[in-house]
């Protein structure tokens, strides 16, 4: 049969007989059946102009930790807290009648505050200072985005008086902050959404302003605003809720030093708690921040919370230095234009999903991490030589006279999981050359664009790259919105992101081959 007579995906059936000089066959073999297939398959979606762009500052909140650094050792055991997660330490102060008050401040878990009837109806009412806080829902626990904070806490104080315990005040505060990434300009919110007092032993209960501390030095004294609703609650009255502003900021030690700094924050809630039989008032303050160790010894390189803040004058935009904060934990994530852009963000999802370094993928904890433009062009050198694409790729995939075959390399070079990107200078995936990556091509197949693998290079699927010979258009307006992204989520060298790739795919069930149909979530 001639080269090229076979179609891909078409059943064939055939059967044979021999004749040669010595040997003429009478009968023909049994029939067989034979499908004409590649390793690999996706089908692409047609593009979609019309689609909308992916909105790249919806980045939602989470609870979750960045994952530990490749390049560092484990972290210390402080970091898994030296007291239970979301539980700070207690302090107790005895005075000498006899009355004894033990504090202490632990994350909200939805169980162990108990809202008094109405509390829900009165805190939607309340303004927000961050878009993402629900007062009326409280969320469990710390929730940031890379620029805001919604955190609840339950702060409790029990007193006993010569051991006889008169009762447990608590009260549920959400603490809310938001950063500027354009200053240093900090700005905090704390709501005392609910008090809980007991109905005897306790005549009243008074918050005073609360203490807010920032280190390291070039963290301004934080400024507390006076409370904005009435701070002292009376067992039996109606539940009511207060509030209190604070502001500070950041300053590098030097305009003309770039400074990347880790800063920590403590607040201490203290409070005057009337005792039955006494006249005097008593309290010991409650404290949470944003480090595990402790406040005096705290160790902000390593040891905060997902809700610490990194602020720095190092972020270049538009050529030009710039100061900003972020909630450093947090993990962005970076979304394709899939609907426009099939062929780039379809080569993306099939490394992130079948090569076993999972390269972006948030579900399998696999971030990329960001490179900064110095050492881009000798990591594109290696896995994309110039001329690799034309010499490998397909005209017909093509938009248009101004659109030019190009060499797609995943993960990104600017990256650090960049094949390209030696072990010397922190590379996580390097390679000698492009050839020891996955390498496919998109191309024509009657009206649907296809990936393949290239003719006689047949995955394995242990790969740690891929480079893939695509539209130029595709590579380059998949990444269009990703500098202004870049400046928004503040990436500094080494910081993750996740990309989605935004891609859904239908696949056959079949170990021996990559058989899928692509479809745009954003279609």
């Amino acid at each position: 049969m001639p080269s090229g007579k076979l179609k891909l995906g078409v059943t064939y059936i055939f059967h044979t007989s021999a004749y040669d000089g010595s040997l003429y066959e009478t009968s023909w073999s049994p029939w067989a059946r034979f499908r004409f297939t590649r390793t690999l398959d996706l089908t692409l979606p047609n593009p979609n102009e019309a689609a909308p762009n992916p909105d790249q500052s919806a980045q939602p909140y989470t609870n979750t930790m960045a994952p530990p650094s490749p390049w560092k050792p484990a972290p210390s055991p402080n970091r898994a807290g030296s007291t239970p997660p979301g539980l700070f330490e207690t302090h107790c102060t005895t005075s000498s009648g006899g009355v004894k008050v033990c504090s202490k401040a632990e994350l909200y878990n939805g169980r162990n505050f108990d809202l008094h009837r109405g509390t829900g109806a009165r805190a939607a009412t309340q303004r927000s200072l961050v878009s993402g806080c629900d007062l009326a829902n409280p969320r469990e626990g710390f929730w940031t985005t890379r620029l805001e904070e919604c955190s609840a806490f339950v702060l409790t104080w029990d007193v006993k008086v010569n051991e006889t315990p008169m009762g447990i005040v608590k009260a549920l505060v959400v603490d809310e902050r938001k950063l500027d990434r354009a200053s240093a300009n900090i700005t905090e919110r704390i709501n005392v959404l609910d008090v809980s007092i007991p109905t005897t032993g306790i005549l009243s209960f008074t918050l005073k302003t609360p203490k807010v501390d920032c280190k390291p030095g070039n963290c301004s004294t934080p400024n507390v605003g006076g409370w904005q609703g009435v701070a002292t609650w009376i067992p039996g009255a109606p539940s009511h809720s207060a509030a209190t502003d604070v502001s500070y900021g950041w300053t590098p030690n030097s305009p003309s030093t770039q400074q990347v700094t880790k800063l920590g924050r403590q607040v201490s809630m203290d409070s005057k708690i009337l005792i039955a039989g006494t006249t005097d008032e008593y309290s010991t303050p409650a404290t949470f921040r944003d480090v595990v160790s402790g406040w005096e010894n705290a160790d902000l390189e390593k040891d905060g919370y997902v809700n610490q803040i990194r602020c720095d004058n190092t972020k270049i935009v538009n050529k030009v230095p710039t100061t900003g904060c972020v909630f450093h934990n947090y993990v962005p994530t970076y979304t394709f234009d899939a609907a426009k852009y099939p062929q780039a963000s379809s080569h993306a999802w099939l490394i992130e999903h079948k090569l076993p370094n999972h390269p972006g993928s948030k579900a399998d904890n696999k971030p990329l991490y960001f490179l900064p433009d110095s050492d881009l062009p000798g990591n594109r050198a290696v896995i994309c030589p110039d001329g690799w694409a034309a010499a490998n790729g397909d005209p017909s995939v093509l938009s248009g006279a101004t659109d030019k075959l190009n060499c797609d390399e995943f993960a990104f070079n600017a990256t650090y999981n960049s094949g390209g990107m030696p072990a010397l200078a922190g590379g996580l995936n390097p390679v000698s050359s492009g050839s020891a990556c996955v390498q496919t091509f998109a191309t024509k197949q009657g009206d649907a664009v296809h990936l393949f693998n290239i003719d006689g290079l047949v995955p394995t699927w242990k790969e740690v790259c891929g480079r893939s010979a695509i539209s130029g258009r595709h590579n380059s307006g998949s990444m269009a919105a990703f500098p202004a992204f870049n400046v928004n989520q503040r990436l500094l060298d080494r910081d993750p992101y996740w990309l989605n790739t935004n891609m859904s795919a239908k696949c056959v069930s079949d170990s021996a081959t990559v058989e899928c149909t692509m479809t745009a979530n954003n279609k």
